[in-house]
């Protein structure tokens, strides 16, 4: 039917390999035709244009109903045509019908990874989804610093902190700016007043209670006190943590605060370099 490598023909005995399998590892499209109908005589070629466009980020399974009718009943597939997506085994989204090149793009691109399917299932509430697809996304942009922020972003929403802290720690030096140094930075003293130490932890080195002071004050809002410690932390062990002291204490300064703080932040970096 195709010479893409993407676009192959499904029976019964080779559904659980081609749908069921592959769904566990990307996104399948099942399209459910009959040579009988000519709704799905209109509808093929242009799933198979839009395969095209997307070049094998979706396998697209073509299965004859005329066929394989029991497979068909097993799966609920009522009217033709129709298009099911499987992903982790399961149909998570169906398009019945002959509808137009640019509603097939729609219906595909809100499960894809990239920033559509992304914003999609992070409107419609699932911000764990999102986090997923943009993880995905991030996968296949592995030299797009913006696109492991954008995972960092979700990750924090869906209440995940520690994961969208090790995504940007893991990131290089070189890409570790603007930006994604500034959430990397509020991660770090967010987690470190987490861990709800003693005063004075013996455990610790002096840098470490100093650090875990300023990431208690910022927790508090007291940003000032936080500034003070992270800048006296710099100064005990200025390799502290690969310069994340330093690097803290002047995200802090780029937080919207009032401007009077802000002026006192500002004030407090300047008499450090």
């Amino acid at each position: 039917m195709s010479t893409l490598p993407y676009v192959v023909d499904g029976t019964a005995e080779t559904f659980s390999r081609l749908v069921l399998e592959n769904s566990r590892k990307g996104l399948v499209a099942a399209n459910f035709w009959s040579p009988r109908a000519g709704p799905c005589l209109v509808l093929m070629p242009r799933l198979v244009r839009v395969a095209r466009e997307y070049g094998g980020r979706f396998l697209l399974v073509m299965i004859d109903t005329d066929q394989y009718g029991e497979l068909a009943v097993r799966l609920h597939v009522r009217a033709l045509p129709l298009l099911c997506l499987f992903r982790g085994g399961e149909i998570i989204d169906r398009l019945q019908g002959v509808v137009s090149e640019v509603e097939i793009r729609t219906f595909f691109g809100k499960h894809l990874p990239g920033p559509e399917a992304v914003m999609h299932a992070h409107v419609a509430g699932d911000t764990a989804r999102a986090a997923r697809l943009a993880a995905e996304d991030a996968l296949s942009r592995p030299d797009d610093p913006l696109a492991a922020l954008r995972v960092a972003k979700l990750l924090v929403l869906d209440k995940r902190p520690a994961e969208a802290f090790a995504l940007l720690d893991a990131l290089p030096p070189a890409l570790q700016q603007g930006e994604i140094a500034d959430l990397h930075a509020h991660l770090a003293l967010m987690l470190e007043a987490a861990r709800k130490l003693p005063p004075a932890d013996a455990r610790l080195s002096e840098s470490e209670q100093i650090f875990h002071r300023a990431a208690c004050a910022a927790a508090g809002d007291d940003y000032e006190t936080a500034c003070r410690e992270l800048l006296a932390c710099a100064a005990t062990d200025p390799d502290f943590r690969s310069g994340l002291a330093h690097r803290c204490a002047h995200a802090l300064g780029r937080l919207p605060l009032p401007q009077d703080v802000r002026q006192r932040l500002h004030a407090l970096l300047e008499t450090r370099p």
